[in-house]
């Protein structure tokens, strides 16, 4: 979520808006930084912190566009910042992006439905949480994908794969890294000479670091956090995307390593396939399935048609996620006229917010 305000803040300013970010995880004054120290009192103080500081952030803006997730998140830091929005009379757009949606909504729907009503307009990446929110809520949902950006992300043309594997996700239980280090293993007993390289940090890195240890897995790497303008020179030295997805949404990593020309290989978890469709533009298997990934693999490798066929087809379904695209839906949702000089390159969107849903 962050990354994706980052890049749409830039994107505004672009077309003569002004636009700033407000960050959930603002720092704490000195003196009190020893709460950083503090697993559970950190997150309350943190946004005892927001709270204070939300009113005046607000007061001088006209759009309130709140990046939104679940649980304890969404009463804690969403529900303030909507109602501080309302307060002040702004229009007040609830982007929600939670691959956990359904689960809350069970739970929690009861007491969040106040609060989605309360916002101005309600948007989502995908059908995948758009229409849970128009049924339990009955609420008009605009789906407004994540974009990307195309000129950052080059398509290379892959004739033969070899197996240089990719992960460009947080270390986190959710993102199943371990089934995928688990298909790696699979498929380094038969291919000695695969690689697999992991960009992202998180709480799984040292179990994950002792799993590759104790496998005696090579050619792994662990690369860290990574600029996001890094991004597309690692992706140009990768044949493969691996995802082993518990939970997820929209994920715009999958998408920019199909910009890139990476054939994407991934659990079918939560939004994926509302953008990915199994032996059409990517390799989908349940989530766990850890051989399925393997197996995945060893046929791109064995087959690179098949390989060059599914990077062709993921271009072209990335295509509609072009910044120009995405542009019109979001100002949509503003309630503000597309910039004039831009109207004429976005004059393609009704065909592109038609199949915005993706395959079932």
């Amino acid at each position: 979520m962050a990354l994706q305000a980052r890049q749409l803040e830039t994107l505004l300013r672009n077309d003569g808006n002004r636009a700033g970010i407000f960050p959930s995880n603002l720092p704490f004054p000195k003196g009190l930084h020893f709460l950083d120290r503090l697993r559970y009192v950190r997150a309350f103080a943190r946004c005892l912190l927001i709270w204070i500081k939300l009113p005046r952030g607000i007061r001088h803006t006209d759009i309130v566009h709140i990046f939104a997730a679940s649980w304890w998140y969404f009463f804690l830091v969403v529900a303030p910042a909507v109602i501080w929005g309302r307060w002040f009379g702004k229009r007040v757009i609830i982007n929600y992006r939670s691959g956990e949606g359904k689960a809350f909504f069970r739970s929690y729907g009861w007491l969040a439905k106040p609060v989605f009503r309360l916002a101005s307009a309600v948007t989502a990446p995908s059908e995948f949480l758009a229409q849970p929110m128009r049924e339990r809520f009955g609420l008009a949902v605009l789906v407004v994908p994540n974009f990307i950006d195309f000129t950052a992300f080059r398509f290379r043309e892959r004739h033969v794969f070899q197996p240089q594997m990719l992960i460009t996700r947080h270390l986190i239980k959710i993102y199943g890294v371990e089934t995928v280090l688990r298909a790696f293993r699979a498929v380094q007993e038969h291919r000695a000479d695969s690689s697999l390289w992991i960009a992202g940090t998180g709480d799984q890195e040292e179990s994950l670091r002792h799993l590759a240890a104790d496998w005696n897995l090579k050619n792994l790497r662990f690369l860290g956090n990574v600029a996001h303008e890094e991004l597309p020179a690692i992706y140009d030295q990768c044949d493969i995307l691996l995802n082993g997805s518990y939970v997820d949404n929209f994920p715009a990593s999958l998408l920019e390593a199909s910009a890139s020309g990476l054939v994407v290989i991934s659990t079918r978890a939560g939004g994926i396939p509302f953008l990915y469709e199994n032996g059409k533009n990517a390799i989908l298997v349940e989530p766990g399935d850890w051989k399925g990934l393997a197996a995945g693999v060893e046929r791109v490798l064995a087959d690179p048609s098949l390989g060059r066929s599914l990077a062709e087809e993921a271009l072209r379904m990335c295509r509609q996620f072009d910044w120009e695209n995405v542009r019109t839906l979001l100002y949509r949702s503003y309630k503000l006229a597309v910039p004039q000089a831009i109207e004429s390159e976005s004059r393609h969107i009704a065909g592109a917010e038609r199949s915005l849903a993706g395959p079932r």
